[in-house]
């Protein structure tokens, strides 16, 4: 069998579409040794293999020493087009990698086309595809998962079980609708997520109580005393109703039959019905004194603002309502 060596080509200074970009091979029935290179929120996955490592290494090099030498050109905004390879600076952590540019705005969305992740830099902070660079293609690529994913904390569980492991070897297959999936073994064991609940952080006191005092700030609780007192007055009211009732049906009832007896009456008699036929003069409503109760204002503790999604990152939500064909809400 001859072995034809294929000479990767280099950059030229001039602007490279991603499209231009040879793809990533990743051969379905083999095991792939590699690194998990991010996870996304929602468990998106992307996996870089190991063959390719070396080359991407060698090129970071090769822009480090350009930068060092100041001699990285930023990108003209006359040239800044959606699609493009450059060279961006992190946000994150100030290093330079491999983008291409996904919308442009005030600032810029690139995606770090060796890595998987998203970010929005600023204009100055994107630099022109130096010539002399190698050609190679994208240097990781997304993992559709054969396995379920985690029910909770899918994001941390797949970064656990993923990205702080050894030898990693992922196996690419056909699935019974076609689409192409992959398991990832470690040591000749499947990694599954189908039994696994929480992570083992999740579990540490410390981080539980954390996470059940992240939203402390943003809960309105209404004080016992405050309740109590409500209840005080529910009660107290409830004690006046029942107190009313039974006093008007006595008044009413005794109407009819004293009106009769007035003819055989004498008249003292007479005047004394007619008195009870004012109740006004003769009883009067009741009257309860309740004791006041002084309510305190609730103690609420500060309203909090709703934080903006932001432009290029992937954030598990789901639809609430439906405004327009063009506008709907969502909550995290």
């Amino acid at each position: 069998v001859k072995v034809t060596a294929v000479k990767v080509p280099v950059s030229t200074g001039k602007l490279v579409l991603f499209s231009q970009l040879p793809n990533l091979k990743l051969l379905e029935g083999v095991e792939i040794s590699g690194t998990v290179v991010f996870v996304s929120p929602l468990g998106r996955v992307w996996f870089c293999p190991q063959w390719i490592q070396v080359s991407l290494d060698k090129m970071t090099v090769q822009v480090d020493a350009l930068d060092a030498e100041k001699k990285l050109e930023k990108l003209k905004t006359m040239n800044l087009q959606e699609g493009i390879v450059c060279i961006t600076r992190s946000v994150q952590d100030g290093e330079l990698y491999r983008a291409r540019v996904v919308t442009i705005d005030k600032k810029v969305t690139v995606d770090y086309i060796d890595f998987g992740n998203t970010e929005v830099v600023g204009v100055e902070d994107v630099y022109e595809l130096p010539s002399g660079l190698e050609m190679i293609a994208p240097a990781s690529a997304e993992v559709l998962l054969a396995r379920d994913l985690p029910k909770q904390k899918t994001q941390e569980v797949l970064e656990e079980t993923l990205m702080e492991v050894e030898n990693l070897v992922l196996v690419l297959e056909k699935d019974k609708t076609g689409a192409r999936v992959g398991k990832f073994y470690v040591n000749g064991k499947e990694i599954k997520w189908d039994l696994m609940v929480e992570t083992r952080k999740v579990f540490e006191k410390e981080n539980v109580d954390e996470e059940n005092n992240d939203d402390e700030e943003d809960v309105v609780i209404e004080s016992e005393a405050t309740l109590k007192e409500e209840e005080v007055k529910k009660t107290l009211v409830n004690e006046v109703v029942t107190m009313k009732k039974p006093e008007v049906k006595e008044v009413v009832k005794p109407k009819k039959p004293e009106v009769k007896e007035v003819v055989k009456m004498k008249k003292s008699d007479v005047e004394e019905v007619v008195k009870m036929e004012n109740p006004e003069a003769v009883m009067k409503t009741p009257v309860v004194k309740c004791p006041v109760v002084e309510v305190p204002p609730p103690k609420l503790l500060r309203m909090v603002s709703a934080i903006p999604l932001e432009v290029g990152h992937d954030v598990a939500v789901f639809i609430v309502h439906v405004e327009s064909a063009k506008k709907i809400w969502v909550c995290r």
